[in-house]
């Protein structure tokens, strides 16, 4: 009986937006119990709710008997009852209650009631008109079934809420206009696989004629994941600040990040300095390497420079140079485009996105905007993957050199890759 009981309940509750806030979906849960024919076989016949104040509650929705009319009224948290209900979480109200007081009753029911007392600042109390019920000890499991199944939807919500106000301080981070430096066209996309996500890029102007270009991936997703790349947002910017060379600035934040409580997290970072002449320094701290292809054809991978930040207290980062030629495009990306999998992914063969699939991918869309190059490639991953929820979360920065394509030579220290090599 108890199951089918919790199994009604939670059906009536699964019929409730959980984004509306507490006192909204109490208002939600009373109208479900006391409108639903279930509970009415069970006796339920009416339904208020109360909502703490200082000195007493109010009343702030009634359902049958007296109906809305008497939404407003107030009972005393002085009230005997009351002390009772605020005690012991569930209780039931009738003649035979200590202190009860039939000039306080009656002006809200007529009939015996059961009431639950849920949430904290300010608390609720949620009370049920009954016509008729079993014993006391039935009467019981009713309340103590609807206080854990509404008492666990309530707290669904504070977290649900919290991840979203997660949400908004994550997104807060990100660039809400992408800077401008004269010669380049700038891009980015990044979508999280939960509300927040470990992914977050930053492009931030470091000096006149300087733009700093980052994008980490902190290990997981999620609300950990996205503590951990707030840091490295907060702690490139300081850096950028100070005028700190990059090498050194990524390997205090490294220190920085092995000191923290969450050790067992590690994060990859990739970070560039580019100037308005197309020379760029970069460190690339254990992330996917970047890829520049040329109008030609050419792919050249920007390699490793140092381990990923968090597990080595004293890892040491070296950086890279290129000098990026017009038409050329540089593309910054997370593991969750090249570990995309499609629909026949096995665990012999996960059937991933791949490099080769983001080098195609963006020589297909090479002459366009590096805002649409960013767009095109999250598309095709979506695709890939067949529109499925992702399961990591997807970044994408570009950063494109505007003018004609020119002869010179790119930088030594780059990778050429052969098709070869890419296959």
């Amino acid at each position: 009986m108890q199951k089918k009981l919790y199994r009604t309940i939670e059906r009536l509750l699964d019929q409730i937006d959980n984004s509306l806030g507490n006192e909204q979906t109490l208002v939600e849960v009373l109208h479900a119990l006391v409108e639903s024919p279930d509970m009415a076989t069970l006796g339920v016949i009416s339904g208020r709710l109360y909502r703490e104040r200082e000195r007493d509650y109010l009343l702030i929705e009634s359902l049958g008997e007296h109906g809305p009319s008497i939404a407003g009224k107030t009972v005393s948290k002085d009230y005997r009852v009351v002390q009772d209900i605020e005690q012991r979480r569930l209780w039931i109200i009738s003649p035979a209650s200590p202190g009860w007081d039939p000039q306080v009753e009656n002006q809200f029911s007529d009939r015996d009631a059961a009431a639950i007392h849920l949430g904290r600042d300010p608390s609720y109390i949620l009370s049920l008109g009954l016509d008729h019920h079993g014993s006391e000890d039935d009467l019981m499991v009713l309340l103590g079934t609807i206080r854990g199944a509404v008492g666990a939807r309530l707290r669904e919500e504070a977290l649900a809420s919290q991840m979203r106000q997660a949400g908004i301080i994550q997104q807060s981070l990100l660039p809400e206009h992408l800077p401008r430096l004269p010669g380049f066209d700038l891009g980015a996309v990044s979508v999280p696989a939960e509300v927040v996500g470990g992914d977050v890029y930053d492009l931030q102007q470091v000096e006149e004629g300087v733009l700093g270009i980052m994008l980490a991936d902190a290990s997981g997703h999620g609300l950990p994941a996205a503590l951990q790349a707030r840091d490295v947002v907060i702690g490139l910017r300081m850096g950028q600040a100070e005028n700190h060379k990059i090498s050194g600035t990524v390997a205090r934040l490294n220190a920085v990040i092995h000191r923290s409580s969450l050790t067992s997290r590690f994060i990859s970072l990739f970070y560039a300095e580019l100037e308005e002449s197309g020379n760029m320094a970069y460190v690339n701290g254990g992330h996917c390497p970047p890829l520049m292809i040329s109008p030609g054809g050419d792919v050249f991978e920007l390699m490793t420079c140092g381990p990923v930040l968090g597990p080595l207290p004293d890892a040491q980062y070296r950086r890279g140079y290129l000098t990026l030629r017009p038409g050329e495009v540089l593309v910054l990306f997370t593991d969750g485009v090249t570990e995309c999998s499609g629909p026949d992914a096995t665990e012999e063969d996960p059937n991933h996105f791949g490099r080769e699939e983001v080098i195609r991918t963006v020589q297909g869309v090479l002459d366009q905007p590096a805002g649409e190059i960013a767009a095109a490639l999250l598309e095709q991953v979506r695709s890939w993957g067949q529109d499925r929820p992702f399961a990591d979360d997807v970044s994408v920065v570009v950063v494109k050199r505007l003018g004609d394509a020119d002869d010179s030579p790119p930088a030594e220290d780059l990778t050429r890759l052969s098709p070869e090599t890419r296959r």
